[in-house]
């Protein structure tokens, strides 16, 4: 499709005048080559991230009653992360339990090291 049809087009569906529609397809050109054109304020950023975060630490039912959500807690994890770290401090003293379910991290032989736990579900 040719320049021409592509204006008549932007008149016909979008109800524009001609050079409204040249000026959006100069628009269009500058944004595919990488302007921003339309940047938020700042202001308007912290608005957007906001308005755009979907969990919540509570939740509304069917019958609009609230209540909180809690994680349970995974007692063989938490236990089997303990096992992994003492063994683990046989060999060096720089330990830390960063999750006590999840994740250990440790130095050793003054190199970084990180073990992750996880639990596949089958």
């Amino acid at each position: 499709m040719n320049e021409q049809e592509q204006i008549k087009k932007l008149i016909k569906n979008l109800s524009i005048t001609e050079e409204e529609a040249i000026q959006l397809m100069e628009d269009d050109k500058k944004i595919d080559k990488g302007a921003k054109m339309f940047e938020l304020t700042p202001e308007q950023k912290k608005i957007a991230k906001k308005m755009t975060i979907t969990t919540s630490a509570t939740k509304v039912d069917a019958y609009g009653k609230k209540s909180a959500r809690t994680k349970k807690t995974d007692n063989d994890k938490s236990t089997l992360i303990e096992k992994i770290a003492n063994s683990i401090a046989e060999l060096t003293e720089q330990i830390e339990i960063t999750n006590p379910e999840r994740e250990i991290n440790f130095s050793f032989n003054g190199r970084k090291f990180k073990v992750i736990l996880s639990a596949p579900r089958k």
